[in-house]
């Protein structure tokens, strides 16, 4: 922290290195002794799962950046080539630590539950034969060694697959180099016996100890794993691209054989190996990372899901029903009366679930119009708007082809749902849709009638599960029709009229924003002064991270929940001295987006899809809406007083990037064990009992 105003060259933090503090905080609930084991196993799976996106899209863009010449300081930043020397660095040290607390802590703690990982040294008689068998008979057919030969090409090896680089010799020739990449198919883990425990062996030490058999004649003299990481940030250009379909696919194939950013190689790996790939990969040093242990640790997150580990897991924490939404098709009347709020893992979906499967089925529904980003891999979504048209409704689904890592998915559903009779539709050239909304017309007594579920999350089944999310059913007048004017709008070539509730990026949402952030100033006094509260996955935005400054410095109280980037930098006197933010990692992913401003005491309450960064209000279709009910609103100020209440699993951001525990006077409060709590009295009828178990921060700071 400075004295003053701050210069302007660091007004800004690094979004890559605060990014890389959000996964650190994941890392430490890997580490944390208080978190049960295959809760800590999976969080470390995640760490992992993370930094592989984080390689293939942040340090590939930082590096064709510098390659590019474009490291010049833009204001308020650092050099691009500082900003990644320190990232791979501060990489490498996540990474050990990382295999620290695998082999030092899970490991061990693994084998005292009866979960053991064997080597074939390890392994009894009977477990190799079973070995032997399901080598020759399952994995041997698809295995295909591949010779390096000077003089011609090397091999491609895909992105992420385990693949051995084996050196060999042979009595009167050189030596040789050959490749040979796992079978991608088959489970890394394999059970072989439950003796004494639950028995397990990895692939590649199954086809490491039989590898001699594809290489008769020869002589093994090392076989080293390795894996290599794959520049996979590439976009489709809806200029070019006739058809998306095929832009989609041609960005999958390049995302395969993009230009490798990382080489991760076993730590057992002969010098000459490892810079022979380094060199084949045209990689530098510091992207080579000498892996203690196992490549890939991601397998961790399904491994933990194996319901028959004796190890100690996490306490379910089932979603629990709403008491306020009525069961059945009573669900139609109750939502023409009155709004409700869910929020989710700890309220069930079936609510939202439910009334797509009313609409698919009730004669009186006429269209249902929905936007998909991403969605699970069995999707009951789907299934009912398949059902919907072809029990003759007009159904229409805005199917997003550009949802990273999810495209194949998506084409598939939207080929599956055209052939169901659904008239699939791509939005809007050049802007990826990321809005989630759901419009339901339905004839009733009256006439027309609309009903609408608006939300933070996807309409994806399974990560509901892990997410923290909202949802909104309405069929408020006012946001069912700008609401179906948005769907004219990136559905067809209409004009957006001036919205009457909802906030549209890229059509206005981030004026919106800023005229919020600049009432706030106006209506701001010392003796009243005004608070913007907001929560988001990130904050990367500077427009809006200089409109939060000048509001600060207006005296305006700023409590900001980050999850991940954020390069506003808090506490600074004379810029951000009234700005706070924290970050909150726990079970569930925090997903959700909210945003209140205290207008002088009439406070306006928003929650939807979009974060505070560039690519959601200017490239992405987005939506944000306000809630109008009073008990609504309330409830959503009482997430957020939870929410900057933790001071068990929330942390800090402090003015030099760094992530530091909070230092507090009140008894542990952990925010998502109280939703848990809140849900569970709420759904055995026990009301807000459990309310008030906490003070809110506003009113009694740390």
């Amino acid at each position: 922290m400075t004295d003053g105003a701050t210069p302007v060259e660091s007004r800004y933090l690094s979004r890559a290195l605060t990014w890389l503090g959000f996964n650190g905080r994941v890392l430490e609930e890997a580490q944390d002794l208080t978190v049960p084991l295959l809760e800590r196993a999976r969080f470390l799976g995640i760490f992992f799962s993370n930094l592989d996106e984080f390689f293939m899209i942040r340090v590939a863009g930082l590096r064709e950046a510098v390659a590019a010449g474009v490291d010049r300081e833009a204001p308020g930043e650092a050099a691009t080539t500082a900003i990644l020397t320190q990232v791979e660095q501060r990489c490498h040290s996540l990474a050990r630590a990382a295999y620290s607390a695998y082999e030092r802590e899970i490991v061990p703690a693994l084998r005292e539950s009866g979960v053991h990982f064997l080597s074939a040294e390890d392994l009894a008689p009977k477990e190799l034969v079973f070995l032997g068998r399901l080598f020759t008979r399952e994995i041997l057919p698809i295995l295909t060694p591949a010779a390096v030969e000077p003089g011609l090409p090397f091999p491609h090896v895909a992105n992420f697959t385990l693949c051995f680089a084996v050196r060999l010799t042979r009595e009167g020739s050189a030596e040789r180099f050959a490749l040979v990449q796992l079978p991608r198919q088959h489970t890394r883990w394999i059970q072989v016996g439950t003796r004494g425990g639950f028995h397990y062996a990895f692939l590649e030490d199954v086809v490491r100890h039989r590898l001699a058999e594809l290489f008769p004649g020869h002589d093994i003299k090392e076989a080293a794993l390795f894996r290599v990481t794959r520049d996979a940030d590439f976009a489709t250009d809806d200029q070019e691209a006739e058809d998306l379909l095929d832009a989609v696919k041609h960005v999958l194939k390049q995302r395969r054989s993009g230009d490798p950013v990382r080489l991760e190689i076993e730590a057992s790996a002969s010098g000459e190996i490892t810079e022979q790939l380094t060199a084949f990969f045209q990689l530098d040093p510091l992207a080579v990372y000498r892996v203690p242990g196992p490549l890939d640790l991601k397998f961790l997150i399904e491994f933990t899901r194996v319901t028959s580990l004796p190890a100690p897991r996490a306490a379910p924490w089932p979603p629990q029903p709403s008491p306020d939404v009525p069961p059945g098709d009573a669900i139609w009347e109750a939502i023409a009366e009155r709004d409700f709020l869910l929020f989710h893992p700890y309220e069930s979906y079936e609510p939202v679930l439910r009334l797509l499967r009313l609409a698919s089925e009730d004669p009186s529904v006429l269209a249902i119009k929905q936007v998909l980003y991403r969605t699970a891999s069995n999707s009951e979504v789907v299934r009912a708007l398949e059902r919907a048209a072809e029990n003759g409704k007009q159904v229409t689904a805005l199917l997003e082809l550009q949802a990273r890592f999810d495209e194949e998915r998506n084409a598939g559903w939207g080929q599956r749902l055209e052939d169901a009779g659904v008239q699939v539709l791509y939005g809007l050239a050049g802007l990826k849709t990321h809005a989630k909304a759901l419009l339901i017309v339905r004839r009733g007594p009256g006439g027309i009638e609309r009903y609408a579920h608006l939300g933070t999350g996807n309409y994806n089944e399974r990560t509901v599960l892990e997410y923290s999310d909202l949802s909104l059913l309405t069929a408020n007048e006012d946001l069912c029709g700008d609401l179906t004017a948005f769907f004219n709008v990136v559905t067809g070539y209409s004009e957006p009229l001036p919205w009457r509730m909802l906030a549209m990026a890229p059509l206005g949402m981030r004026s919106r924003f800023l005229s919020l952030i600049r009432r706030e100033i106006e209506k701001s006094t010392p003796e009243d002064p005004g608070q913007i509260r907001a929560k988001m996955n990130a904050l990367v935005d500077k427009t809006i991270i200089d409109a939060l400054y000048d509001a600060s410095n207006a005296g305006v109280r700023i409590q900001l929940n980050v999850r991940g980037s954020c390069v506003l930098r808090p506490g600074v006197k004379g810029m951000s001295e009234h700005i706070r933010v924290v970050s909150l990692v726990d079970r569930f992913l925090e997903h959700s987006r909210i945003f209140e401003f205290r207008n002088g005491g009439d406070v306006e309450t928003f929650f939807g899809s979009a974060d505070w960064m560039p690519r959601n209000l200017d490239r992405r279709v987005e939506l944000v809406f306000p809630v109008v009910d009073p008990e609504l609103r309330a409830r959503l100020a009482h997430i957020l007083d939870v929410l900057f209440a933790d001071n068990v699993k929330a942390r800090e951001l402090r003015s030099d990037g760094s992530l530091a525990r909070r230092a507090s006077r009140r008894k542990p409060l952990r925010a998502q064990e109280v939703f848990w709590e809140e849900a569970r009295a709420r759904g055995e009828g026990r009301g807000d009992a459990d309310r008030g178990a906490f003070v809110p921060l506003r009113s009694a700071p740390d």
